[in-house]
Parts: C-alpha cells; sequence; structure tokens
C-alpha cells in the first residue's frame, strides 16, 4: 500500500513519456516523408535537366556528356529506398556537380559555335534578283567562255551593300576588273568579296558587324550594268555564294 502511490505516478509518468516520444516520431515520420518526396522531385528535375544538357552538347558536337542518367546507383535511389540522408543525398550533390561541370563545358563550346556562325557569311550583301551565278558562263563583253568565280545580284546604282558576316575590311578601292571594290576576312578560313561599288564606305583594318552598311551598289570596273559582284572565299578559294546565303 505504501509503494502505491509511487508506482501509479511513475507509471503514469512513463505513459505521457511514451506518448510524448510517439508524437515526436510521428513528427520525423511525417519530416522523413516530405523529405523523401523533395529529393524524388529534385531527381526528376535533375533528370530534365541532365536530358537538355545531352541535347545541348550533341547539338555542338561533345559526346561525353550524358544525355540522362544512367539507371541503377543513385538514378534509382531517389525514393526508392527509405534512407535519403547516405548515398542518395551524396549522389544527388555529385550529380549536381557534375552538372554544372556540362554547363561550363556547353557555355564554351556555344560560344565557339556563335563565332562561327557570326563569321559565316549567311546574310544577302543586297536586295535584288540573281543574273548570273556561280560556274562556267558566256563572258557578257566579248562572249568568251569563263569561269564566273562569283554571283550577280542585279540592283539600282546606290542601293547599300551590306557585309554579310561579321569580318575584318583587308582591301578596299579599285581592282582590276572589280572596279571599286571590298574585300572583307571573317575568320575560320572564310572571306568574302564585294565588286563594281559606286562607293565605298569602309578602309582597310576596320571591324564591321553583320549587316552593316560598306558600300554602294555601281557599275564600275568590267561591268555592263549596275549590279553587285559577290564572291565568297573558304580556304582562300572561291565557292558558290549560293550555298551560304
Amino acid at each position: 500500500a505504501a509503494w502505491a502511490p509511487h508506482f501509479f505516478f511513475h507509471s503514469r509518468a512513463l505513459a505521457e513519456r511514451a506518448a510524448a516520444i510517439e508524437l515526436e516520431n510521428q513528427k520525423l515520420r511525417e519530416d522523413k516523408s516530405h523529405y523523401e518526396a523533395v529529393v524524388a522531385q529534385m531527381g526528376e528535375q535533375l533528370a530534365a535537366v541532365e536530358s537538355v544538357a545531352g541535347r545541348l552538347a550533341q547539338a555542338v558536337g561533345i559526346k561525353d556528356i550524358p544525355s540522362e542518367h544512367p539507371s541503377g546507383g543513385a538514378g534509382r535511389a531517389f525514393g526508392a529506398r527509405a534512407d535519403i540522408f547516405g548515398e542518395e543525398s551524396s549522389a544527388l550533390r555529385k550529380r549536381m556537380e557534375n552538372l554544372d561541370s556540362s554547363f561550363d563545358r556547353l557555355e564554351q563550346a556555344w560560344g565557339e559555335r556563335l563565332k562561327v556562325l557570326a563569321s559565316t557569311p549567311s546574310l544577302a550583301p543586297v536586295s535584288g534578283f540573281f543574273s548570273d551565278g556561280f560556274g562556267w558562263r558566256r563572258d557578257p563583253i566579248d562572249g568568251a567562255r569563263e569561269f564566273h568565280k562569283g554571283v550577280d545580284i542585279v540592283a539600282s546604282t546606290g542601293t547599300p551593300v551590306r557585309a554579310s558576316a561579321d569580318g575584318l575590311v583587308t582591301a578596299a578601292g579599285r581592282m582590276a576588273g572589280y572596279g571599286a571594290m571590298i574585300q572583307l576576312v571573317h575568320g575560320f578560313g572564310m572571306s568574302t568579296r564585294y565588286g563594281h561599288l559606286s562607293r565605298v564606305m569602309v578602309t582597310p583594318g576596320q571591324r564591321v558587324r553583320r549587316g552593316e552598311v560598306i558600300g554602294l551598289v555601281g557599275s564600275t570596273g568590267r561591268s555592263t550594268g549596275p549590279h553587285l559582284h559577290y564572291e565568297v572565299f573558304r580556304a582562300g578559294v572561291q565557292v558558290d555564294p549560293r550555298k551560304y546565303l
């Protein structure tokens, strides 16, 4: 009888403590479920970004960036096991580090690709219609058979002539047969020439941007009427400009 009150209060204290522990465990279980869902969602989002990175890498010719996380290991662990604080969190961190490195490489590769695109003469230098193409033809003045090394674009005298790509002016002035002409070097082995101009609006050593007006259409040099004679060089050899326009 003397020990009964002690046992009663001790038992009630133990019950209250057990109830508190149960509430705490319930809260931990809920938190664990929440974290598991968050980590699983992050894994799915990372997989989507990795897929995009893989497609971008393929577009610029990088072959060693995976388009998706390999199956097994961390790629399969998210949401599949109860422990999210060990292997899964470490794998998630590693994937993020790899993705960061991949995007650094992609940024560099795309920067180089943009430089190549900016240096590719793809803009039509003048508005008009093509009167002569690249290849063998009859000379319009003496009728002799000759190889035409560019294209002729007919336009009115004074029509603006624009740089077909970013470049450096290496020649600007008179040239036999071409009359007033301009030559641009664009880099990556590409250059262009613009002939029969009525006015040259750039000087050697000047840098120009794609679409910038560099001269005006005319009929100077060996010409039968107002037009632009336009040539594209690749590795120092004239190629068909229509492949780039």
